[in-house]
């Protein structure tokens, strides 16, 4: 902490050793380690369940190796320590949980084989302490903000489940849209689509590169879903033609065949690719380009399990182009199930967007109420 922060009134700087012990917890070898209903913490959070409590709660424990430093809040009324600290302490636990929040611990670890946090390197640290009264204000209002945070990941996740289910009836034919009664057909990929790979300029040539043509990595493939609008490199028109890159055009499926197998992705721009990754352009009058997106989306652990066992595994374009898909023969009902589905992505984004705000909100309240900027 700077020496010469202002100290808000009634307030206190104090080391942590003046307000807190941390505590060992007990190793708990494999044959220790009974299942029960009491959870165990370690250092990366819950790590199993035991019968017999240590330590009761609510407390805080504190990673002491390998992930050293983190720090979670045990609600439980009992719970085990293992490979942890467990924090001992007078003032509100709940106010000293978001001090040690915003303090990172992790930042002070020793980073040996196994990463590790001296005790003593915590106690020395500084922080500013209020009345007890005020501790209890603030945490009360910042775990207002966790309760928000921690509903919305769970809505998240159940929204997740629901899309999750609705791709398994959806495209399947399980379950049919109002509508529709045409039946459905199975058909190789390969027979309703083209598809080619890409290709890599050689990465020594400066004018091959920082040029103005999309060039896709299985990096890009991985940073975003379902939609690419842009990528890490871009490289020339000399690039392109002085290596088997291909430009694809705009709803091009991106699928990757190499490292990343399955992902799936479709270039909402025209865009070249490494030769990883297999642009696939549909035949619009059987096959539409979203519902070909959710059917790889779905299998994609599947397509894993076909790929080659070489130096790496991998598919090819042969493997590809023999993908049987069940789809509607009508492309009016692939676009209404891949409308759906939009939809339920839809609504994901937006509840993400929702976490994205609490979680900023919920640090620039942690920088106001724990300097004393704002006071309650």
């Amino acid at each position: 902490m700077a020496k010469n922060i202002d100290i808000p009134d009634g307030w206190e700087v104090k080391k942590l050793g003046e307000v807190c012990t941390l505590e060992y917890g007990q190793s708990l070898t494999e044959k220790n380690r009974i299942s029960g209903n009491i959870p165990i913490y370690s250092s990366a959070g819950i790590v199993g369940y035991h019968n017999t409590a240590l330590v009761s709660g609510p407390c805080i424990v504190v990673g002491r190796k390998g992930s050293a430093g983190s720090v979670f809040l045990s609600i439980n009324d009992l719970f085990c320590i293992d490979t942890a600290y467990y924090i001992k302490t007078k003032i509100n636990v709940y106010f000293l949980y978001y001090v040690l929040l915003r303090l990172k611990l992790d930042k002070i670890k020793n980073n040996g084989n196994v990463p590790g946090l001296n005790r003593n390197d915590v106690y020395i640290q500084s922080i500013l302490l209020p009345p007890l009264d005020e501790q209890k204000k603030i945490a009360d209002i910042l775990s207002l903000w966790d309760k928000a945070i921690q509903q919305t990941k769970d809505l998240i996740a159940y929204k997740e489940t629901q899309k999750k289910g609705l791709m398994q009836n959806l495209l399947t034919g399980k379950k049919r849209l109002h509508g529709f009664n045409e039946k459905w057909k199975t058909i190789k990929l390969g027979e309703v689509a083209e598809m080619n790979s890409g290709g890599t300029p050689t990465s020594s040539k400066n004018e091959y590169y920082n040029g103005n043509i999309y060039w896709v990595s299985i990096t890009d493939m991985t940073s975003s879903y379902k939609y690419l609008y842009d990528t890490n490199i871009k490289i020339t028109e000399l690039g392109l033609k002085n290596s088997s890159a291909k430009i694809f055009p705009a709803n091009t499926v991106l699928f990757a065949m190499y490292a990343s197998i399955g992902e799936c992705i479709i270039a909402k721009k025209e865009m070249s690719t490494s030769q990883a990754i297999l642009g696939i352009r549909c035949n619009n009058n059987i096959l539409y380009y979203e519902y070909l997106f959710y059917f790889l989306y779905n299998y994609k652990e599947n397509y894993k399990k076909l790929a080659q066992q070489g130096t790496q595994a991998n598919l090819n374009k042969e493997i590809v182009e023999n993908f049987k898909l069940k789809i509607p023969t009508s492309i009016d009902e692939q676009k209404a199930i891949a409308d759906i589905l939009s939809k339920a992505d839809e609504e994901i984004n937006l509840l993400n967007k929702q976490l994205d705000l609490y979680m900023e909100q919920k640090k620039g309240l942690m920088q106001n109420l724990l300097t004393g900027k704002v006071r309650v």
